[in-house]
């Protein structure tokens, strides 16, 4: 999926140069202005397709501002403080059923 960036005209203006190199590189900005997306810049060719079609209700409020895409990627999780020999999980779900020994 594409990478997506949302600036305000007067930010977009007073820094055009540095949103076309982000633009080059594949990022796709969406131009707001009072917090609603009224244009969007990317490569006249770039396609930016997603393995499944946006919901038409989220395009719809992408375009008029009611929601903005993430301007952050996904951080990952920690690792658990948990830590079970394999297979524990099944074996107590079968006990809380009364599978166990089955």
């Amino acid at each position: 999926m594409a990478e997506w960036k949302t600036v305000g005209i007067k930010e977009l203006k007073n820094n055009l140069s540095a949103y076309l190199r982000e633009v080059r590189r594949g990022i796709r900005v969406l131009v707001s202005d009072r917090n609603r997306v009224v244009a969007e810049l990317h490569e006249p060719t770039a396609g930016y397709a997603t393995d499944e079609p946006m919901d038409p209700k989220l395009a719809e409020w992408l375009a008029t501002g009611i929601v903005s895409p993430p301007t952050v990627g996904k951080a990952k999780l920690p690792a658990s403080p948990v830590s079970l020999e394999e297979g524990s999980a099944a074996g107590l779900l079968d006990e809380e059923r009364g599978d166990a020994g089955r």
